[in-house]
Order: structure tokens, then C-alpha cells, then sequence
């Protein structure tokens, strides 16, 4: 009996695997062990992109990337392909995702998305049908702000920017295996923060786009400059978290703002109440 049940464990046990295997898509695909350090991203904080490259919009219409890099605004910059059966799409949902959850910042008024394919043979077509996928499901967003374009070009302009960013992919027969990572750049091109997988948080990228912008984008600046001096990114867990340090600095500034102003206000009631004593 204990025997009957062993085997009859090991074959639940081979199909909870099997079916992890197949319903959990791995973050790029590989086909031999020799393949794993072609496929990766180097981080390059710091480093600015090459805006002089050359793409072609969903219309067609040649752009040059400093185009999206004009008006003060970060970028939130993707390297992905149209026909991509599984991880570039699920990458486009979580950034779909966490796009309608941001409150304070708004797409095409205080950031834009660039999504690039680095697959060469893709054409304007599947960029366009990629687009009316997602701009159709953008929440709180104007037809006229949602400032996310899809982008296709040839080997060279591609390869150039994927270098630029540090993204390494490989060709795997007719699909390509390749990491999955979101980046994000200053108004000038600068490479600033890197996120990985699929699921990215509101606070996160909250913080990152106001980061990029050096707090000069949302409703209220200054507010974003004193969260910018509480957070800082953790390199390690790949997240904001609050900075204890110099919360205490802040606070301690707050309460001698607080207690100069109280001192202030008593001294010029006491000096009032003298002055008017001394009146005859």
C-alpha cells in the first residue's frame, strides 16, 4: 500500500511540473547552455542613447528617436517584437497594467512610451495593429494624450539602441530569445533606471519617472522633490524604499521650521504687548 502510494505521489508531483512548465513561460527562451550569455541586459546607468537614430512609425513615416525627447518629458522605453508568441506580450500587458493605475502622473502630459521591435523584418502593419490593441484599452487618457508609439527599423538602427541599453537577444529559428526589462530615460536620453519581468508597481514607476524628470513633472514639485529625497532605489531588490536617514533629516528640519516659527510669532506678540504698554 505504502509502495502504491509512493508511485502514485511521484506521478502527481511529475504533473504539477508539467503543468508549471507549460502554463508559466520562462523570461526568454534558450536553446543550449552556450546560449545563456547571449541573452541578458547590461546595465548602462548613466549612458544616453543615440537619438539620432532612425525608425518608422505605425504609418510608415520615417522619425528620428530625438523626436520623443523635445519637451521635458522621460521615456519610458521598450525593446519587444510584434509576433512574439509569449513574454513580449505579457511585457505590454504589465506596462498596459501599471500605466492605468498611475494617479498623479498622466501619459502624454507628464511621460510617453516608446515601444521598439528589434526584429528588422517586422513592418509598419504589425506595429499599427499592436497599437490599436493597446491605446484602445488605456484608462484616463485622452485619444489626443496617449502618447505611446510603436516603432519598427531596419538591422543597423536597431542593433544600435539594443547595444545602447545593454539589451542582448539572440535569433532562435523563426522566433528570438531575449530578456524582459522596461527602461527608463531622462528628457535628454539618459539612461536612468532598468525593471524587470512582468508586473511593475504604480510606486515604482512613479518614482522612477519623477526621478528622470528631477521632480519637474506632475502637479505639485515640491512635493516630489521632498519624495525623491525620502526614497531611494534599492539596486538589489529593484525597488523604491524609504530612505531612514534622511527621513530623520527632513524631520528634524520640519521641527525646527516649526519651533523658529513658534519663537518668531511669540517674540512679535511680546514685543506688540511692550510697545503697547509703553504708549502714555
Amino acid at each position: 500500500m505504502s509502495r502504491y502510494l509512493s508511485n502514485l505521489e511521484i506521478i502527481k508531483r511529475s504533473l504539477l511540473i508539467l503543468v508549471f512548465l507549460t502554463c508559466c513561460p520562462p523570461a526568454y527562451a534558450i536553446t543550449s547552455a552556450a546560449d545563456v550569455k547571449d541573452i541578458g541586459v547590461d546595465e548602462k546607468l548613466g549612458s544616453y542613447i543615440p537619438l539620432d537614430l532612425t525608425f518608422r512609425d505605425e504609418h510608415g513615416n520615417p522619425v528620428k528617436l530625438n523626436g520623443f525627447f523635445h519637451d521635458g518629458k522621460p521615456v519610458i522605453l521598450t525593446l519587444n517584437y510584434y509576433e512574439c508568441p509569449l513574454l513580449c506580450t505579457y511585457v505590454l500587458n504589465g506596462i498596459l497594467d501599471v500605466v492605468n493605475k498611475l494617479d498623479s502622473l498622466s501619459l502624454g502630459r507628464d511621460f510617453r512610451i516608446v515601444t521598439v521591435s528589434f526584429n528588422p523584418s517586422e513592418t509598419p502593419e504589425l506595429a499599427r495593429k499592436k497599437a490599436a490593441n493597446y491605446l484602445k484599452e488605456l484608462k484616463n487618457t485622452q485619444p489626443s494624450q496617449r502618447d505611446w508609439h510603436f516603432l519598427t527599423g531596419d538591422e543597423e538602427d536597431t542593433s544600435a539602441l539594443a547595444q545602447a541599453v545593454g539589451f542582448r537577444y539572440k535569433k532562435d529559428g523563426n522566433q528570438f530569445a531575449h530578456p524582459s526589462v522596461v527602461v527608463i530615460l531622462t528628457p535628454q536620453g539618459e539612461i536612468s533606471r532598468y525593471f524587470y519581468g512582468i508586473q511593475y508597481q504604480p510606486k515604482d514607476l512613479w518614482l522612477a519617472l519623477l526621478e528622470a524628470s528631477k521632480g519637474e513633472i506632475g502637479s505639485s514639485k515640491i512635493l516630489n522633490q521632498i519624495l525623491l529625497y525620502c526614497y531611494h532605489f534599492d539596486p538589489v531588490g529593484k525597488k523604491y524604499a524609504l530612505q531612514a536617514l534622511n527621513i530623520v533629516k527632513a524631520g528634524g528640519v520640519v521641527t525646527l521650521l516649526c519651533v523658529g516659527g513658534l519663537l518668531t510669532y511669540l517674540w512679535r506678540n511680546e514685543k506688540k504687548r511692550t510697545n503697547g504698554g509703553l504708549k502714555p
